[in-house]
């Protein structure tokens, strides 16, 4: 039965609403005129600004941006028996007309109450007083968490079927919105779809805020997954994959838009930046998609795996420009009289910002991580500088993706967020605020509108142009650089991958208007099917790319040398006293700063009595400023081992300390400034010890003595690195026992055997390492002692070498002691000593 609700702008009726299948004629009437009092109210909002879009069913809206007014559905335009488009464009002119007749007379009315009342000051009141219906009803909020778990489950459901299929999950999770949205469930039970997912109002608002922020996020977690140095390192062949690969598909797409029906662009169409969103979506490309199909195929190491990404990455960043110059065509944002002019001028102060204020931002980062008390304070500031830098790039009209993304760039540099700081803002973001937005951009398309012969003909000659545009531009690049032909098709299918860039632009495009809600459901499908035909195609390409044996040994390599411990340090925390014994250690840092970036804290606890004038004069005189960044940081305290145990627990990643030469008879291990700070740290600790302090070593031989232990393996795992730091050779020692068969006998025979086999595989694995990081390895020395100690000094004397290197664990006790072999070593070593000890 057919309901009827009268809608006013003030005393005057100017249409009648019915009702629909969810909402009565009266719901719908009282809805539709407190918008227009909104409206009305606003002095902000001119009656001009009310504009006719195609709303998710395919019925024409009325909208001012992007909330809607009114929509006229098929039952309004049945029963006023014109077409809906015509009875909405009566509809906006009613209401333009009535609006400014409202305002007019409450305007005269101010006036004469002004004037009665002898002041000037009613002029100023333009509007009157907005009823407040900001707050969320309880229904609203109920709906709004049953949204979310249905979203969330049916995200992980389908999620994992397709990961069982060999698919991202991705692809699952913008099924799940499909299932959930009109294109299957609205189809079969359209009222309780309606109810569960409205598409209009502030209900549908909600889930679009929490897509947005999963977006930023999302963009973030790219930026912080840039390699930087991988682009410059490529090189050449990135230059030609990065552009050609890009601007062929980009002025291409550009192209087909001026063929394509204006039904597909927004309302009022803006052929302009209808044809750059085309192009961008024709060029775009999603880097989380390909590095985890590289990563299934293991090939991300190869060269051409890393060609991929580079080229993905590119086309990535690229369109995240382009994402800001749609933006700023749309001419949707920006404000101000020129807001083409403003967003230029502001990017580019916007990027010149980021780029030259690195230096402010890991500041701020380092002083919220030394002095907030919240573990989560990192965390926070992530957050904050992420909708921060968002925020300023959507004021300026670029939108939100070009800040979250340029946030996630400088959080990529910081040197104190690290692994374990992201991992918590990753989990929350990939399994709650990334499926929602996937889920959500499925929930409002309808593909069934696809099934339309012109419209789905339109979207498989898009899909299919898109990839073969991408395999065209990128044969034609790798023919460039010399590159075979399955190489370049393989770096055509990954760059074609649009994944979470594809919805984003979906996302974007709709909500600026650009594009209509029949063009948003063929980008999700060119999205789909781009993401879904990725990994098939690039298994069957990569098959026939060639790989030599060199480039499997690289990888091997590479792979081996991105497990060691040196590979974990990016921040180090070294203690002065002013004394000139941190000269062996400067030396150390030197040497591990030119293998990788790595930050170095130069602390000086200041306590009472204290006379030196330049604490930091033995760091900052010697340290090579090219290679290590260098901060002086003085605290001021009473006790030297909590104040140096405190600052050590702020996350750095390594403590060095000096030692002097410990008396014979000592009940201590380095000094009880050392020890105490040993035992009271859980960071992982080098202690270096130089029996000629004042001079600067050279160091040429490093020798490490080795047990079979799993710490005495990691130890040599350092002493490597150190010697490949330092170029200098290595020398391994392996001792076994003179009394063990004077002890046990003939029992001890079945023990030497496995002795044996042991160190043959310690030498094995050692000369990998070694191999991988291009240190010359001299011999596994063998030396049979009654103790491993005096075999160590033995071996030193008798090879000339320069460095001992231990690893070391503390035993149980109130004091430190790492046991007799390294108490002997640090009193009779010929040469310079360092000991580690590892975390915990």
């Amino acid at each position: 039965m057919l309901e009827f609700c009268d809608v006013y702008v003030g005393q005057e009726k100017i249409f009648s609403v019915t009702n629909t299948h969810f909402m009565s004629a009266l719901e719908r009437g009282e809805r539709v005129n407190e918008f227009i009092n909104d409206v009305v109210t606003d002095r902000t909002v001119k009656p001009e600004d009310l504009t006719i879009k195609t709303g998710m069913d395919g019925v024409p809206v009325i909208c001012v941006g992007d909330k809607v007014i009114v929509a006229v559905t098929q039952w309004d335009a049945a029963e006023a028996q014109k077409p809906a488009t015509m009875l909405a464009e009566e509809w906006r002119a009613r209401l333009i007309s009535r609006i400014t007749t409202v305002r007019e007379q409450e305007d005269e009315e101010d006036r004469i109450a002004a004037a009665k009342a002898g002041t000037r000051e009613g002029t100023a009141a333009k509007a009157k007083p907005e009823k407040n219906n900001s707050s969320l009803s309880e229904h609203a909020v109920l709906l709004l968490f049953i949204e979310i778990s249905l979203l969330l489950f049916a995200s992980l459901v389908f999620g994992e079927l397709m990961v069982r299929l060999g698919q991202p999950a991705i692809i699952g999770q913008i099924l799940a919105g499909l299932v959930l949205g009109p294109t299957f469930f609205g189809a079969f039970f359209p009222d309780l779809s309606s109810n569960l997912f409205p598409r209009d109002g502030s209900q549908s608002r909600l889930i679009e805020v929490i897509s947005w922020i999963g977006v930023s996020l999302i963009l973030m977690l790219t930026g912080m997954e840039t390699d930087t140095a991988m682009l410059k390192r490529l090189g050449k062949p990135l230059m030609s994959f990065g552009f050609l690969g890009l601007l062929g598909p980009l002025i291409a797409g550009g192209i087909i838009s001026l063929v394509l029906p204006e039904s597909l662009m927004g309302n009022p169409p803006n052929r302009l930046a209808f044809a750059v969103f085309i192009g961008t979506v024709f060029a775009a490309s999603s880097v989380p998609v390909v590095a985890k199909i590289l990563m299934d195929m293991k090939m991300l190491k190869l060269d051409i795996g890393q060609l991929i990404i580079a080229t993905s990455l590119a086309h990535d960043l690229l369109c995240c420009l382009l994402l800001a110059i749609i933006v700023v065509l749309s001419g949707t944002d920006g404000g101000g009289t020129n807001p083409v002019v403003i967003a230029i001028i502001g990017t580019i102060c916007f990027v010149s910002v980021v780029y030259f204020g690195r230096s402010i931002f890991f500041t701020g980062l380092r002083w919220v991580n030394d002095h907030v008390s919240s573990r989560e304070g990192l965390i926070t500031s992530m957050v904050v500088l992420l909708l921060s830098s968002a925020a300023v790039t959507q004021a300026l009209g670029v939108h939100i993706v070009l800040g979250a993304f340029a946030a996630g760039l400088i959080l990529s540099q910081a040197p104190v967020i690290n692994h374990k700081v992201v991992r918590p803002l990753e989990i929350v973001t990939m399994g709650f605020f990334a499926p929602i937005f996937f889920a959500s951009s499925g929930l409002n398309v309808n593909l069934s509108t696809l099934l339309e012969p012109g419209l789905g003909s339109i979207t498989i000659a898009l899909a299919i142009a898109a990839l073969g545009l991408k395999l065209v531009t990128c044969y034609g690049a790798g023919k460039v650089v010399g590159l075979g032909t399955w190489e370049s098709l393989s770096i055509g299918v990954g760059a074609n991958a649009k994944g979470s860039l594809g919805l984003i632009l979906a996302m974007l495009g709709f909500s600026l208007g650009i594009i209509s809600q029949d063009m948003f459901a063929v980008v999700i499908f060119i999205s789909l099917f781009s993401t879904g035909i990725a990994a098939p195609l690039m298994k069957m390409m990569m098959a026939k790319v060639q790989v030599s044996d060199e480039e499997r040994e690289r990888i091997k390599k590479e792979e081996r040398k991105s497990r060691t411990i040196l590979s974990s340090i990016r921040r180090v925390l070294c203690p002065t006293s002013g004394r000139g014994r941190n000269l062996f250690l400067i030396k150390l840092l030197n040497s591990l700063g030119q293998t990788q970036i790595m930050e170095t804290t130069a602390l000086w606890v200041k306590t009472p009595g204290s006379k030196e004038q330049k604490p930091f004069a033995s760091v900052t005189e010697h340290i090579d400023r090219k290679h290590v960044g260098v901060l002086e940081k003085t605290l001021v305290g009473k006790n030297l081992i909590e104040e140096i145990s405190e600052e050590a627990e702020r996350g750095y990643d390594l403590l060095v300390l000096a030692a002097d030469e410990p008396p014979g008879d000592a009940n201590y291990v380095f000094s009880p400034l050392v020890d105490g700070v040993i035992m009271n740290t859980d960071v992982r600790v080098l202690v270096a010890y130089d029996p000629e302090p004042e001079k600067l070593r050279d160091i040429k031989k490093v020798l490490v003595p080795v047990s079979g232990s799993e710490l005495s393996i990691s130890a040599a795992e350092f002493g490597i690195e150190l010697a490949k730091a330092l170029n200098a050779n290595v020398s391994c020692l392996f001792v076994t026992e003179t009394d063990a068969v004077d002890l046990y006998g003939e029992a001890t025979q079945s023990g030497q055997k496995i002795q044996h086999n042991v160190s043959e595989e310690i030498e094995t694995t050692l000369k990998e390492l070694s191999s991988a990081l291009n240190v010359e390895f001299e011999s596994m020395l063998l030396q049979t002692s009654s103790h491993p100690a005096q075999a160590a000094i033995l071996t030193a004397q008798q090879h000339d070498i320069d460095l001992i290197v231990l690893g070391a664990e503390p035993k149980l006790g109130k004091t430190l002691f790492f046991g007799h072999t390294i108490n002997y070593i640090l009193r009779h070593a010929p040469c310079a000593v360092a000991v580690l000890k590892m975390r915990g």
